[in-house]
């Protein structure tokens, strides 16, 4: 991951300026359809020739407008700016700008027309006004302008307010050209290209000859994660206004909710102590730091310790420290004092980089415990000493502390010991169980088979005394028709000897006839230990 910072150039004439470093603009995405021209409060009647004259110049630059004539419009309008701005001249303005398919330059001059809060203008019209200003694309950047009070700004020749601006200039992503008027005096600067949505600070200033002097600051961004579950909600909000405050002192922007939503929606809950993952945000947003709080009231009175940290993203690793406990009713001053002390040592720490290579690669890389990458590695680090921790599967860890110079680069070329295999424990001891003899084979025989003939003869006597029941007993018989005194009653017997007959049949047959023991063999038992 690479990281641009501290690049700059003047511009004055024929120099450009620019101070980069990482930011990000939230704002709208997705341009949407102008609106119909809304109504809006017209400039009250002035006493006195200079209010006649804007006046008139109004009335006309709205004739030239309605006739189509844009370039006239836009001219008398501005001449009737610089007799006097006012937020309804930013209205003017800014439809000229709408007609001529400047949407951007329309909706920062729309934008700035609202924060004004005129008086009379229609809620329809403020309505339309809004939605051409929330529908800016997200490419958009955000630009706080500084410069001579008093003097008018213009932006690629169009004229666009008075210093100081009401709030941050809107401008495209491209070179834009700059103009100061004051007086009969004008300044002007050489194209300064505006990175694609960003928040910015342009530092304007005059120089000789006509030349301006411009500096193009591109804020850090931030992502801010904090425990306060102490706090009350008015509390909370104190602090991160607190926080969002000095952090924009030092030119970063805390990244707002409904920017950081989408970026971890499909990253794990771990993501922001994981810097693999701060990477990827980083690629993403530009990211360049994550602020993390941990706050708790305790105590009678009332104390809050805060415990905050500063990891540079760059370097994957914590840039700064700092832990401190301080009386509850002064929560905001002494967040504020902290997150500023929090900023300054963090700034203050210098850079290096660190090389790390192994043998054999993709070894993972625990710097300080924060887990950075696989080697080969290349990266950003801060100066001074660092504990490294390689790992690979199959190699024992290795383990060394490394110290970076700044401006240096250190490196570490480690050749990892592959890890010795446990001595796998001796083959078991078998013996062999014999099978079954051939005199137990000839005791099955003989045992079987006389149970197989004992069964087969009870068999023949149970059905014959099945056949005999129910016949007659009587000897002689008696004569045909006449009832015979004596009946066979043998089915309780017949039945039990055909029953043990089958039963010692069937037990002989399998006795004879069921495979016999095979020799096999065993594990051998250990032996107990020699007390």
């Amino acid at each position: 991951m690479s990281v641009a910072s501290g690049v700059v150039t003047l511009t004055a004439k024929a120099t450009l300026s620019a101070c980069s470093v990482i930011g990000l603009l939230a704002v709208s995405a997705m341009a949407a359809p102008l609106p119909a021209r809304p109504q809006v409060a017209t400039n009250p009647a002035n006493r006195g020739p200079l209010a006649d004259r804007q006046n008139k110049l109004i009335a006309d630059g709205q004739e030239a407008l309605a006739a189509k004539d844009f370039p006239k419009a836009l001219s008398l309008f501005e001449q009737a700016f610089r007799l006097k701005p006012t937020p309804e001249l930013l209205f003017h303005l800014g439809k000229v700008a709408e007609s001529q398919g400047q949407a951007i330059v329309a909706a920062d001059l729309y934008h700035r027309y609202l924060e004004a809060g005129v008086a009379g203008t229609d809620d329809a019209s403020l309505e339309s006004l809004r939605k051409q200003v929330n529908a800016i694309p997200s490419t958009v950047s955000e630009v706080t302008v500084s410069g001579p009070a008093g003097s008018f700004l213009l932006v690629d020749g169009r004229l666009l307010g008075s210093l100081p601006l009401s709030r941050p200039l809107l401008l495209s992503p491209g070179p834009h050209r700059y103009r100061l008027e004051a007086k009969s005096a004008s300044w002007e600067s050489d194209p300064l290209t505006v990175p694609d949505g960003r928040n910015a600070e342009l530092h304007l200033t005059a120089g000789g000859a006509g030349s301006l002097i411009a500096v193009l600051t591109i804020n850090s961004l931030a992502i801010l994660s904090m425990d306060a579950s102490s706090l009350s909600a008015e509390q909370k909000k104190l602090v991160e206004e607190s926080i969002g405050t000095v952090a924009r002192s030092e030119h970063t922007i805390l990244l707002p909710p409904e920017k950081v939503a989408p970026l971890l929606a499909n990253e794990p809950s771990t993501c922001l102590t994981s810097t693999p993952c701060l990477d990827r945000l980083a690629q993403q947003a530009d990211v360049r730091f994550e602020l993390s709080y941990s706050i708790k009231v305790h105590g009678s009175p009332q104390q809050v310790s805060i415990h905050a940290e500063l990891t540079d993203i760059a370097s994957g690793l914590i840039a700064a420290r700092i832990e401190e406990t301080f009386a509850a009713d002064g929560l905001a001053a002494s967040t504020s004092a902290l997150t500023r002390k929090l900023f300054q040592k963090a700034l203050s720490h210098p850079r290096g980089t660190l090389h790390i290579e192994s043998t054999p690669p993709q070894a993972k890389v625990t710097v300080d415990g924060r887990v950075l990458g696989h080697t080969p590695l290349d990266r950003i680090t801060l100066a001074g000493p660092h504990q490294v921790t390689l790992e690979l599967q199959q190699h024992d860890p290795y383990h060394a502390n490394i110290s970076v110079a700044q401006g240096a680069t250190a490196q570490l070329s480690a050749q990892l010991s592959q890890r010795a295999q446990p001595v796998p424990p001796p083959p078991p001891q078998l013996v062999t169980l014999p099978g079954e003899s051939n005199r137990s084979r000839s005791a099955r025989w003989v045992v079987g088979g006389i149970g197989l003939v004992s069964g087969i003869t009870l068999a023949g006597l149970g059905s014959s005394a099945l056949a005999q029941h129910g016949t007659c007993g009587d000897r002689p018989a008696p004569p045909s028709g006449q009832p015979c005194e004596l009946l066979y009653d043998t089915r309780a017997i017949g039945g039990g000897l055909l029953g043990a007959g089958i039963g010692l049949a069937v037990g002989g047959s399998l006795l004879m006839f069921w495979p016999g023991r095979k020799p096999r063999q065993v594990a051998q038992p250990a032996q107990p230990a020699q007390p």
